[in-house]
């Protein structure tokens, strides 16, 4: 996880929306759904500061510097009813003795949480970048959703997406890999929707699901790529094969610095709008018959001796036998 000061300072202004900045004496607070990461850099950053609340990571130690008390420690807090206090349980290490604050104090939601937090995460795009890439990022995070068969992100994972670009000033479709997605190079050529479309269709044929039957040449060639080079195809192959037993996540983190397969730099032939070639197909087959699917019916000569062409007749008397072409 790459920390940065914007994940502690919109949390901080998430916590205060969820919980107000004005508790009463003796208020204990809890949140137990973040990762035990995310817990102790919450807990150790400066940016991490609530108005009107003591803030506390709840785990196996005490550490003043890093904020972190013992499950007893906790508990002593609550008794005593001063300070208003928010405790960030790290669920891994708080171990027993959490009983009776989980049923006396108050719990914050997660999805209340982050419904707050990447509402600011979202606004801040757009303020220092631009609304059309505050509307790809968000566009990002509902394709990502529908990927849930394959790979189910959390809360805090979008939030993290959403911080990413908006702190490293990146383009949304740079960091598409945190979401379970394939990254996009810009190009302002495509709309996002066809760039999220074709993102989703590399995961599915390369990554997800994969299936013995099919060997990495073969998944390759099912994207139906235009005009690949030798080394954008044999670097895909190897990617497919060495990656076949990693967790999704770890094998798109493989793409950062492989910016040459990025979709855009890879083009799906169906989504080319160059004509790429012509095929002429007989209308006849090989007895000279007209074929069903040409719509095509025999032409009516004016004299025994004159060869007329096919006629391509759509009847309005008769709209079942329309013609199909």
């Amino acid at each position: 996880m790459h920390w940065t000061d914007l994940h502690g300072s919109f949390m901080k202004q998430a916590f205060e929306k969820v919980l107000g900045s004005n508790p009463a004496r003796g208020s204990v607070a809890f949140v137990r759904c973040l990762t035990p990461d995310v817990v102790a850099e919450l807990a150790a950053a400066d940016s991490f500061a609530l108005q009107g609340w003591q803030v506390y990571r709840v785990a196996g130690e005490h550490a003043v510097e890093q904020r972190s008390i013992t499950a007893d420690q906790a508990v002593e807090l609550r008794e005593a009813k001063e300070a208003p206090i928010l405790l960030l349980i790290d669920t891994e290490e708080a171990g027993a003795g959490m009983d009776g604050i989980y049923s006396a104090a108050q719990e914050v939601a997660e999805a209340d949480l982050f419904k707050s937090a990447q509402r600011l995460a979202e606004t801040e795009i757009g303020k220092r970048l631009s609304k059309p890439t505050r509307q790809y990022a968000e566009a990002a995070i509902k394709f990502a959703r529908r990927q849930s068969k394959h790979y189910n992100i959390s809360l805090w994972t979008e939030f993290d997406y959403l911080v990413r670009v908006v702190a490293e000033r990146r383009d949304p479709g740079e960091l598409l890999d945190l979401l379970g997605l394939w990254p996009v190079d810009p190009d302002e050529t495509v709309k996002t929707e066809d760039a999220l479309r074709a993102s989703q269709i590399f995961v599915e044929r390369l990554l997800a699901a994969p299936s013995p039957n099919l060997t990495p040449a073969q998944r390759v060639a099912s994207l139906q790529l235009l005009d690949p080079s030798d080394r954008q195809k044999n670097d895909l192959e190897r990617l497919v094969r060495s990656t076949a037993t990693q967790p999704l996540l770890s094998a798109l983190r493989q793409l950062a610095g492989q910016r040459h397969l990025w979709v855009n730099q890879l083009r799906l032939a169906g989504d080319s709008a160059t004509l790429q070639s012509l095929q002429l197909v007989p209308w006849r087959s090989s007895n000279g018959k007209l074929v069903t699917w040409s719509g095509l019916e025999k032409g009516e000569a004016e004299g025994e001796d004159r060869m007329v062409p096919p006629v391509f007749y759509l009847s309005p008397n008769k709209p079942k036998k329309a013609a199909k072409l």
